[in-house]
């Protein structure tokens, strides 16, 4: 014959506790409020955020470039860079007042991401653009 004991410790065996159900819908909650945020495409605001601040480094490299060369970029586009005119090179420097100064300055961090793809240029006005599909940066 089963004792009442025996009886107790099996009912108090069986199923889950309320914290156990608790924490597991927790997980659950976690996870769905992750995937709702990847559908909607939250994330990826970091990477239009990641080119504006890129445009915002390249702006202020022409115009310190600019500022020490006494040159203007020209109506196409192009830096003019010692006797030649160049598109944008991000290795490329150029001599100022007897010492040889690099287009990108030191002051900006890091390059801008596909500096070597030639999608960074000057428009006719010198304004920055930067020639890729914004969603691909």
């Amino acid at each position: 014959m089963i004792s009442k004991l025996t009886l107790k410790k099996r009912r108090n065996e069986r199923g889950w506790t309320l914290l156990e159900l608790l924490a597991v819908l927790f997980v659950i909650m976690i996870l769905a409020a992750i995937v709702m945020l990847l559908m909607r495409g939250f994330f990826s605001g970091a990477r239009e955020t990641a080119l504006d601040t890129n445009i915002k480094s390249m702006k202020s490299a022409v115009d310190a470039f600019m500022t020490e060369a006494f040159k203007a970029p020209t109506e196409d586009g192009m830096l003019p860079i010692g006797d030649e005119l160049k598109p944008i090179d991000f290795a490329a420097s150029f001599s100022a007042n007897g010492t040889v100064k690099s287009f990108y300055p030191h002051f900006l961090a890091e390059l801008p991401r596909h500096w070597d793809e030639g999608v960074w240029k000057l428009d006719y006005a010198a304004r920055v653009v930067f020639d890729m599909d914004p969603e691909k940066y």
